[in-house]
């Protein structure tokens, strides 16, 4: 049997030595956007691993940024695949308190202690913790309870373009594990947890409008904006065509056969949704976002249907012509967009592209260009599996009855891990907060506040997640 005690006694005599850890892990920049200290981060990714005990240590090129392949065979009984994304979003035009990868500890009220960099919280802090706790368990026992193929990519910021690559080339030694295991700091600021089940899909693209694809404005350059009086605006036309693909209202999608293949909530779902119901309150997005009203002033149980069973058409920004300081009188000869849709389980990438590109054809925007920039699946498995009652069985010992969600609102590639090829059951959690991820002053919390987690007792919840699997039937 394990001496769980001995464990916790090591993470906390090693206190400093993990924080100092976690700091060095964030000061290596890993911005995948910008190529900048990519290969250097996976470098350091690999020596923890080596570090760690694992025999197979591989960087894996893809067309874009590498992966890595560690694997840690003890010959356990079982054996589990983690999942790790080691770049992170720019900072560029940011404005932070303290340098972004000087990994700064400071007071945060209500907590004693938080570090504040980029990928504090998403993700690189809480990995760098999970790795602490595995060391720890080694230290002490020798050896981990169970085998671990370790996977990373660093390109999870510009949407897993080449992950699957990545799964395929290991898809045989990846079949033979049991189960899948991410962890992180999954508290909100009020102590509670959130369990998802699944991840909804992204289509992620860019639509463009040009006077040299349309044949009509200005095809070269941009014009004096005296010129619109002759001059047809590729502008006008691409807001009408924007304008097409959803209701006056915007919450609405109208690209012909949008929601055929929408999957309703199931029994299990609507259990959970039942569940979530009792203890669900809007009223902390609405302080936490900004937001006064929701669609359709839904609440309560429709509000948690809308959110989490419908896919949505989303622009992320429009840009063309002039969008800088002053007045600059031109007719622009290109505009963008960048946008996004979000998948519920059964949609495709595939399926709503080809929808999208046919519904502007028939409308006749054929000379629009559709630029796929990334996408990946919606996937969903059951809160009933043994690696997820493993991650539950850790939460209620410290006295936390987790709201368990059916699925996500935001997407991450678990569907190449839950569905083809791998098809294994699925869990993510641990204790520790963090907070505002793809923002300044993101921040992991080092010092607890009584209902937090601290950077030791989110340390011991990994422990307790990896035997209680191990021991799981």
């Amino acid at each position: 049997m394990p001496d769980l005690e001995k464990i916790y006694r090591y993470i906390e005599d090693h206190k400093s030595e993990h924080i100092a850890k976690v700091q060095e892990y964030l000061r290596q920049p890993s911005i995948s956007a910008e190529n900048k200290g990519i290969r250097e981060c996976a470098d350091l990714l690999m020596e923890y691993y080596r570090k760690l005990g694992c025999r197979e240590v591989e960087l894996v090129e893809t067309e874009g940024h590498p992966c890595i392949w560690a694997h840690y065979d003890v010959g356990a009984p079982k054996t589990l695949i983690n999942y790790c994304m080691y770049d992170v979003q720019p900072v560029a035009g940011e404005v932070w308190t303290f340098p972004p990868f000087d990994a700064t500890l400071v007071e945060k009220p209500p907590f004693k202690k938080v570090v504040i960099a980029r990928g504090a919280f998403n993700s690189k802090g809480g990995y760098r913790m999970w790795l602490n706790a595995l060391e720890s368990i080694i230290a002490v026992e020798g050896k981990l309870p169970v085998n671990i193929m370790f996977t990373a990519e660093g390109e999870e910021e510009l949407g897993s373009p080449h992950l699957e690559q990545f799964i395929r080339q290991y898809e045989d030694q990846l079949r033979r594990a049991d189960a899948v295991l991410n962890t992180g700091p999954s508290q909100q600021i009020d102590g509670s947890i959130r369990m998802a089940m699944g991840a909804k899909g992204i289509f992620e693209f860019e639509l463009e409008c040009s006077g040299s694809l349309w044949g009509r404005g200005p095809k070269e350059f941009d014009v004096h904006s005296s010129m619109k009086a002759a001059a047809d605006s590729p502008i006008w036309r691409f807001i009408h065509a924007l304008a097409s693909l959803t209701s006056e209202d915007g919450n609405t999608v109208q690209i012909e056969g949008f929601y055929d293949n929408v999957l309703p909530p199931s029994e299990e779902d609507l259990e959970l949704i039942d569940q979530l119901e009792k203890t669900f309150n809007p009223e902390v997005w609405q302080r936490m976002f900004k937001i006064d009203h929701w669609i359709d002033d839904l609440q309560g149980r429709d509000l948690l249907i809308r959110f989490l069973y419908s896919p949505t058409l989303n622009i992320q920004g429009i840009y063309g012509g002039h969008i800088g300081a002053g007045s600059k009188t031109v007719l622009p000869h290109k505009v963008a967009c960048k946008a996004d849709i979000r998948l519920v389980p059964k949609m495709t990438v595939n399926e709503v592209m080809s929808k999208l590109r046919a519904h502007l054809d028939r409308r006749g925007y054929k000379d629009i260009l559709i630029k796929p920039l990334a996408g990946y699946s919606p996937a969903k498995v059951s809160y009933k599996t043994a690696i997820a009652q493993a991650v539950i069985q850790t939460y209620r010992k410290n006295g936390i009855e987790p709201q368990i969600w059916p699925i996500s609102g935001g997407s991450w590639p678990m569907y190449l891990y839950c569905g083809d090829p791998i098809n294994l059951p699925y869990c993510s959690g641990g204790l520790g907060h963090g907070g505002n991820a793809h923002s300044p002053d993101e921040y992991l919390v080092i010092e607890g506040d009584g209902k937090v987690a601290g950077i030791v007792e989110a340390e011991k919840s990994y422990v307790d997640i990896l035997y209680n699997y191990a021991g799981s039937s």
